[in-house]
């Protein structure tokens, strides 16, 4: 069998994870032939990059990104390094396609699986987009795994397009409890199943082993802050010098919501971690703030106390859809008061029931498991 994978597998440390988490899992299927479609050039900086970019955001916006790529070494030092991680770890197809030929490659896979990251999001991707696979061929498999959903209102106009799109889907899932129930309410069947996250369906040990050094000896809080606001870099901040904790940072995440102030926070800055590098943050502070479904996710596999902020808009303002997210993952694990609303104060002495949330966590990769074999074997 002959399996191509759509998804996004770059740029970010939550993308490439994730790809190459079910890239992993992938692995371990005999008989079984797979790649991640590359859909835009290899090299994130290809000229081919830009020209898709200004296409899809425009001139402005191009020119903007661009900028934050190149405007500090670090910057580059982190894109360099990234590309280098795909590189080495996954498994990129050498054909490149785009959404007016990426039918041309009905010749060479036999079955489709788009997933996860926020492929389906109607407000990041159009709901006729590839991520939906409506080039594939009549009689060819199409499944989905994890992807997720990510928007809490759709037009009817895009319901419609969604439900033609699943109609001729194998297996369709999605990573949250909170999209799986709105794709069933658009489809109006209870075809769709919440599934983990790739990076949570294989077990930590894969993961200890591209994560072993130790990049810092002394007590740090990790913080990760895709956008955040000042103030809440402030708290932090406060919680550090109570705690006696140095703060590593990531500066710079998020190119369409850039805050000044994240240029001079934080003791230490990764500005160039690579994805095994901030797994590693991770595993080895004190504690982690975050506003990332993916920091949460290695946190909780890593048993790190954690503290989350909503997720805020390029508007600054908070979306109902980043917010559940984040609680479907906590309701999963059974992890409690971790998300930090409206100024909420955190408790650092709050314990988790780790033993709980490692077999629930089991209990939904075996679930997983089953899905994505029964998807593809039977």
């Amino acid at each position: 069998m002959k399996v191509g994978i759509i998804t996004w597998w770059r740029n970010n440390y939550g993308s490439i994870l994730q790809a190459l988490a079910l890239q992993q899992k992938l692995n371990q299927y005999n008989d079984l032939q797979y790649e991640i479609i590359c859909q835009f050039g290899k090299k994130s900086t290809s000229v081919d990059n830009v020209f898709d970019k200004i296409k899809s955001v425009g001139l402005a916006e191009t020119c903007k990104r661009v900028f934050w790529k190149v405007a500090f070494k670090g910057l580059r030092l982190r894109n360099k390094k990234m590309q280098q991680f795909v590189d080495e770890n996954l498994k990129v197809s050498n054909q490149q396609y785009n959404e007016h030929d990426i039918a041309d490659s009905n010749k060479y896979y036999d079955t489709y699986i788009c997933g996860s990251d926020q492929i389906w999001n109607p407000d990041l991707v159009p709901t006729d987009s590839m991520y939906w696979l409506p080039f594939v061929e009549k009689g060819k498999n199409k499944i989905a795994y994890a992807p997720s959903f990510g928007a809490s209102t759709v037009t009817e106009k895009q319901k419609e397009q969604i439900k033609a799109n699943l109609s001729t889907f194998k297996a369709v899932s999605c990573r949250e409890n909170s999209g799986a129930r709105t794709i069933n309410q658009i489809i109006g069947e209870k075809k769709c199943e919440a599934v983990l996250d790739p990076t949570m369906l294989i077990e930590r040990d894969y993961w200890d082993t591209i994560s072993e050094d130790k990049i810092y000896d002394e007590k740090y809080i990790f913080a990760y802050m895709l956008r955040g606001t000042a103030a809440q870099r402030k708290y932090i901040e406060k919680i550090a010098r109570e705690r006696n904790l140095k703060i590593v940072s990531i500066p710079f995440l998020d190119y369409e919501k850039i805050d000044p102030y994240d240029l001079k926070f934080g003791d230490y800055k990764l500005w160039d971690a690579n994805p095994a590098e901030f797994i590693s943050a991770i595993r080895h502070a004190e504690y982690v703030f975050c506003d990332s479904f993916h920091c949460i996710v290695f946190s909780i596999l890593y048993h790190r106390p954690f503290f989350v902020f909503p997720k805020v808009g390029a508007d600054g303002k908070v979306k109902k859809s980043q917010i559940s997210r984040m609680t479907d993952l906590l309701e999963l694990a059974e992890i409690k008061n971790r998300i930090l609303l409206d100024n909420e104060e955190a408790d650092l002495d709050a314990e988790i029931d780790w033993n709980n949330s490692d077999k629930r966590i089991q209990k939904a990769r075996c679930d997983s498991e089953r899905y994505l074999e029964q998807a593809l074997f039977m």
